[in-house]
């Protein structure tokens, strides 16, 4: 029975620790992700040019994960091809994101990528659907994919850039938005279908491979020509901004790819959505091209529906006796590493650290 006891003591401890990781991994990526837009929108107005900018933050980000391999202080997989083709889709993308969002920048207030970011659980949740198995939205959730869309509207109805330029102030937007949705499905694939040594492969994988992609993108826009390089004059401050862009970047890429290893597609993405708030706040608080009082309003309208949203159950194509078989498979896999654990422990086995001595005495 003390056995018993103390295999159900781990497991508890395991769960705690398991929702420790999740909370902490959801605050580093909301910390990292909210203040990524104002110091992106920062950084392109000291230095125009949005290919350059996000070139700087692939190369830096790589450097660094590829050093840190190189010294033995990160572990990371080799550019095995059998994982690295499962990124090369995705880099593609993560390259037209980044880029992208930069361009959404130029043109328009943090606000507005701020709603379209708001209204991907909308196109997410249908790919949960049919991708991953889940339920359709519960009652509650599709009260707050509701609120989130009329938020959207209202806030669109309001805003300068669309008066003064209509739809086109929002192309760039929506072809970011459409990049985004596909990255939040795919890349919850990424983290939980391949076998990887740690985080740090998926970060060394799509920054560095999409570095070449950046410079297609930039020599095709016209950003990398000589002329619009000499134009560039790059400040002290200017410099300083572009060198926090990176650090931050490198922080957002592998804090993203982390809380997607522990949640849903959906969660992630309504994740991404609620922390906006802290950019709103900054925002709202140094930046001169902020919303008006009603279009803050209509954002807060977006967020509240954001922070309601509960991610569906696996839905009903799991037969009982799956989900059964599951559940048991679960609960022994969890009870037998907790027993091994115990064991471990109780013969003095180091390879798992040394117990705390109320858990020796127990025994």
């Amino acid at each position: 029975m003390l056995v018993i006891n103390k295999i159900t003591e781990l497991l508890m401890r395991e769960k705690q620790e398991d929702a420790a990781e999740v909370a902490a991994a959801v605050i580093t990526y909301c910390f990292c992700s909210g203040g990524m837009l104002v110091i992106n929108k920062i950084a392109v107005s000291h230095t125009p040019s949005p290919a350059l900018v996000t070139l700087c933050q692939f190369a830096s980000c790589t450097v660094l994960v590829y050093g840190g391999k190189l010294t033995g202080l990160l572990r990371t997989d080799d550019f095995e091809w059998r994982k690295v083709k499962y990124f090369l889709i995705y880099v593609l993308s993560f390259s037209i994101g980044t880029w992208t969002n930069i361009k959404v920048l130029q043109d328009a207030n943090v606000e507005t990528v701020i709603v379209f970011r708001s209204c991907t659980p909308l196109a997410v949740c249908i790919f949960d659907h049919f991708i991953y198995r889940r339920a359709v939205p519960s009652a509650r959730s599709c009260a707050a994919l509701l609120l989130i869309t009329a938020g959207a509207v209202a806030y669109i109805a309001c805003d300068r850039e669309f008066r003064v330029k209509g739809v086109r102030a929002y192309f760039w937007a929506s072809v970011w938005w459409a990049v985004l949705v596909f990255q939040l499905t795919y890349g919850k694939f990424l983290v939980t279908g391949i076998p990887l040594r740690s985080l740090w492969t998926p970060v060394l994988y799509t920054n560095s491979l999409s570095i070449l992609p950046t410079l297609l993108v930039g020599v095709a826009s016209g950003e990398f020509t000589r002329a619009r390089l000499e134009a560039i004059e790059l400040s002290p401050v200017g410099g300083s901004w572009l060198l926090l862009s990176c650090l931050v970047g490198i922080g957002i890429s592998w804090s993203g790819f982390w809380c997607q290893s522990l949640i849903t597609a959906t969660a992630y993405t309504v994740v991404g959505v609620t922390n906006k708030m802290l950019t709103v706040t900054v925002n709202v608080l140094i930046w001169d091209k902020h919303a008006s009082p009603y279009g803050i309003a209509s954002l807060l309208l977006c967020l509240i529906g954001g922070s309601l949203y509960q991610q569906a159950p696996l839905r009903d194509a799991l037969s009982e006796e799956e989900r059964v078989g599951l559940r048991e498979s679960s609960l022994e896999s969890s009870r037998n590493r907790a027993a091994s654990k115990l064991l471990r422990q109780s013969s003095g086995d180091s390879s798992y650290g040394a117990a705390p001595a109320s858990d020796e005495e127990d025994v």
